[in-house]
């Protein structure tokens, strides 16, 4: 119920308030730096000022969790996709009987509402189906400002379970990579990772699996050295393959043993408000995005 109006305010909050004024609050409040989207130079400027004035029609394409799916078989291949089981308008079309023990199920038209089932026989529908349903309502755009949202005809995906990559030595998954490409060329993998202790971190390596010197959203290093997994330089590869746009775009893809799956691909991360140490990196990676 909260959350319901907390949105609800949201939308009558876009009335009165452009999206320039919104965001220039927010990245404030969230970065401590007064931007300039006119002119950005910084990382974080020239994402938030794509989300004012670039309105390429292509982005949405690209946001919405099952049209890609056709661009991604004509980029790079079905293989790399998840197996699809079943797109669905709402959970009166879903056939719960004939869906396997594991499955990922996630909304098209926005982001984080993945909910993963490891043994159905334990999955708790009734959350699930509240959850979803509630997503369902909404639309990004409104929440966010990120327009690309806006249009996308919400839709229930569900997809195969991946199991992820594990790093032989140190038993830590690797849950996420997200390749960050500049100007049509893969410069830095961002690598979540799931240690066997619980902890979450996050390393950013360059195309030769060096670490380097900074982190984004307070996300700490691996206390110890994780390997470079053997589907690292395809998955490069692909990301390359993926990152057609001037500019900027993120490509996340999932690692399992022995193969990469395509996971999604991002042109607004964090909405412009990424908190990156040390903070001379947010000018750094500006300088990679030449074309804003």
């Amino acid at each position: 119920m909260i959350k319901t109006l907390i949105y609800k305010a949201k939308c009558i909050r876009m009335l009165f308030v452009s999206d320039e004024k919104y965001l220039k609050k927010r990245f404030i409040k969230k970065l401590g730096y007064i931007p300039d989207f006119k002119q950005p130079k910084t990382f974080n400027e020239k994402v938030t000022a794509r989300m004012i004035f670039d309105r390429s029609t292509v982005y949405t394409t690209l946001a919405d969790k099952y049209a890609v799916r056709e661009f991604i078989v004509n980029k790079i291949g079905e293989q790399y996709l998840v197996p699809l089981i079943g797109v669905y308008r709402n959970f009166n079309e879903i056939d719960f009987m004939q869906l396997p023990q594991r499955f990922v199920l996630k909304c098209t038209h926005d982001s984080g509402s993945a909910i993963i089932c490891k043994n159905k026989q334990h999955f708790d529908w009734s959350v699930a189906i509240k959850k979803t349903n509630a997503n369902l309502q909404q639309n990004m755009y409104y929440r966010k400002r990120e327009w690309h949202y806006k249009d996308i005809l919400p839709q229930i995906l569900i997809e195969d379970y991946v199991e992820l990559y594990r790093d032989p030595t140190t038993q830590s998954i690797i849950t996420t990579c997200r390749v960050h490409c500049f100007e049509g060329q893969a410069k830095y993998v961002e690598v979540d990772v799931y240690a066997a202790d619980g902890v979450e971190y996050s390393n950013i390596y360059d195309e030769s699996w060096s670490l380097q010197p900074f982190t984004v959203d307070l996300k700490q290093n691996t206390p110890i050295s994780i390997a470079q997994p053997s589907q690292f330089k395809k998955m490069w590869q692909l990301a390359e393959k993926l990152c057609f746009l001037d500019g900027y775009s993120r490509i996340d893809f999932l690692l399992s043993t022995d193969h990469v799956f395509f996971s999604e691909i991002t042109l607004t991360p964090n909405t412009g408000r990424m908190v990156i140490s040390p903070p001379e990196w947010d000018h750094k990676l500006g300088q990679f995005w030449h074309s804003f």
